[in-house]
């Protein structure tokens, strides 16, 4: 870093771009793209074939190929498509077919469970909404770890703005104990001011040491959120400064708009709470399917045309299993319809709690902004009283003690305004948080 401050800006900025969390929040979309392209998957068209044969003391017992090409489709229906053959001395009379084999072009039709959706089609769905679940959930956590990235910025700005207050001290009671020396030399001061000012130096020298070890500790906390474009982490040089620029003033938005991430997180979670218990509703009904194939020729060197269609050959499939009970079902079903009216509560109130929080911070800034005004005001009025009673002193017209406690009040002052000034980055950083801001 060459530059001689830092501002919360840049400081955003580099670890948005460059902090390793920050690329697994980015993973977290593709993952559940990817999840979505395998649920798709399931509904591939299957292409698959077998051959079973026997042969035995150079007879041919059997001789079974086959191939089939099947796919589910988006609704209760599965199509099938077969060719199937046998040839052989001991093949079982029901599969005796044709020399040139049977196509079978059918399928099967869904009429109980699985006839408004199934296992496949909802988990289909699940993954459509989680691809919106994992972008909001995405923001959700980017906007979490900037806040705190945010929040050790300006506790390293506060604890170097006190470490710099504390050196300002020393300084000033430095000046004060030359001054006093200077003094007693000259026979205008006593052998105790000059104790008194030498006292003075040593108490905030040791403020100051144990301020620059906080600030020291604070520099590297904050430097955990520093990595190089190259994937190495930072360690910030200790003569950069933080930065006493707050964020630019813009509106304050009290209110969450429907484009907010979480209303999009709670929207897709509750989605996928309606699919799970939509799929157990089907476990309350029978299983009932009917479907077949119409059979012919399986010469592969003629296209079957319409004439080749022949109702009477055929194959017609029927199913049925009905839970006497129902113990399953029922339970399935209640259970989900639990979960998603127990979401439902919780979804309420996250979201009450959360915009509370949001007019709470609003608030909080306005208010501390104009604390901020006063502690300057006031740091101001305390350098302006250091200064002149230093004067005082060097005219003889003050005391030892008096400056000492004009420089105690503008340290005190110094470290306030520091205080202030975080609080209030601290407060705006939590703001934009909260209204998905970053």
């Amino acid at each position: 870093m060459t530059a001689d401050t830092l501002s919360i800006e840049q400081f955003i900025l580099w670890v948005d771009s460059y902090h390793p969390l920050m690329k697994a929040v980015n993973a977290k979309l593709p993952i559940a793209k990817a999840e979505l392209l395998k649920r798709r998957g399931q509904f591939d068209p299957v292409l698959a074939g077998n051959l079973s044969n026997k042969t035995y003391e150079n007879e041919n017992y059997y001789n079974l190929p086959s191939w089939s090409l099947s796919t589910a489709t988006a609704g209760p229906v599965r199509i099938d498509l077969d060719w199937n053959a046998t040839a052989g001395l001991y093949t079982n009379p029901q599969d005796k077919l044709p020399e040139e084999g049977l196509f079978a072009i059918g399928g099967m039709l869904e009429l109980g469970n699985g006839l408004f959706t199934d296992e496949r089609r909802t988990a289909l769905r699940l993954a459509k909404a989680g691809v919106h679940l994992g972008a909001a959930e995405a923001e959700l956590y980017r906007n979490e770890l900037l806040f705190k990235a945010s929040k050790d910025y300006w506790k390293w700005f506060e604890a170097q703005q006190n470490s710099l207050a504390y050196f300002s001290a020393l300084q000033a009671a430095m000046e004060i104990q030359n001054m006093t020396r200077q003094a007693f030399v000259a026979g205008d001061a006593s052998g105790m001011d000059t104790l008194d000012a030498n006292g003075l130096v040593s108490t905030w020298e040791a403020a100051y040491f144990s301020a620059r070890q906080k600030s020291i500790q604070a520099l590297f906390t904050m430097s955990n959120w520093l990595w190089s474009e190259t994937g190495q982490p930072v360690v910030l040089a200790e003569n950069v400064l933080a930065s006493r620029s707050l964020p630019l003033r813009t509106n304050i938005s009290m209110q969450l708009t429907d484009s907010h991430p979480l209303f999009q997180y709670n929207n897709a979670k509750e989605r996928q709470f309606e699919l799970k218990e939509n799929l157990a509703k089907e476990y309350l009904k029978p299983k009932l399917g009917v479907g077949g194939a119409f059979l012919l020729p399986g010469n592969f060197e003629t296209i079957p045309t319409a004439s080749d269609f022949n109702e009477r050959n055929r194959i017609v499939k029927a199913k049925v299993a009905v839970p006497l009970l129902l113990r399953e079902g029922r339970g399935y079903s209640q259970s989900q319809s639990l979960q998603t009216e127990q979401f439902k509560w919780e979804r309420d109130a996250q979201e009450n709690a959360w915009t509370n929080q949001l007019n709470a911070t609003a608030q909080s800034i306005l208010l501390l902004e104009k604390a901020l005004e006063a502690n300057k005001r006031n740091a101001q009025n305390m350098e302006a009283l250091l200064v002149a009673e230093r004067e005082k002193l060097r005219m003889g017209d003050s005391e030892l003690l008096k400056v000492n406690l004009r420089t105690s009040y503008f340290a005190k002052a110094m470290i306030q305004q520091a205080e202030a000034q975080s609080q209030l980055g601290t407060k705006w950083a939590e703001w934009l948080q909260l209204s998905a801001g970053y």
